[in-house]
């Protein structure tokens, strides 16, 4: 089963190759996404990748398949005092594109994020036309808390924003 070999692991700058940036500069990979509004390289994606471990307020993890590369998730807007963060992911390798893998990394992410980092709520924002990512926040009972209407720009373009969440049981 595939879902046996996906694991969650903290990133690294070790960890960041021409795979990972080929994700941030693809259509595809990104079609939800403002990552497409400027060029990826090496260089960019380390600068960003240093200010991100200098945060004390977000935590990147690899999507990892065996030892591959897969996709990243990020927790970000952690907060010690509410207790609550906020998740955005992808799966880069859309050799792994509807496979489940979305719903089983976000259950995963899920119970790091209560259980480890010991916060009570998750918050994830979506653009409205991304259906496959309100199937995999809707399958791990997250909820939807707002709609704020044609609050993203893309392009042309005006489309929703969905905020969802989860609260520890």
């Amino acid at each position: 089963m595939l879902k046996n070999f996906i694991k969650l692991k903290k990133a690294t700058m070790r960890d960041l190759d021409e795979n990972w940036v080929k994700w941030l500069n693809d259509k595809d990979v990104n079609k939800f996404s403002n990552k497409l509004k400027k060029k990826h390289t090496i260089k960019s994606q380390t600068k960003y990748l240093l200010e991100l471990f200098n945060n004390k307020s977000k935590i990147l993890y690899l999507i990892k398949y065996k030892d591959k590369n897969i996709g990243t998730i990020l927790i970000s807007k952690i907060s010690k005092i509410s207790k609550e963060c906020e998740i955005s992911y992808m799966i880069g390798d859309k050799n792994f594109w509807n496979r489940d893998i979305g719903t089983y990394v976000i259950r995963l992410i899920t119970k790091i994020i209560f259980y480890k980092l010991s916060l009570n709520k998750i918050n994830a924002g979506i653009r409205g036309d991304n259906f496959p990512s309100q199937k995999i926040l809707i399958k791990n009972k997250f909820k939807i808390k707002k709609i704020l209407r044609k609050n993203i720009k893309f392009g042309n373009k005006y489309f929703d924003r969905l905020i969802f969440f989860n609260i520890k049981n």
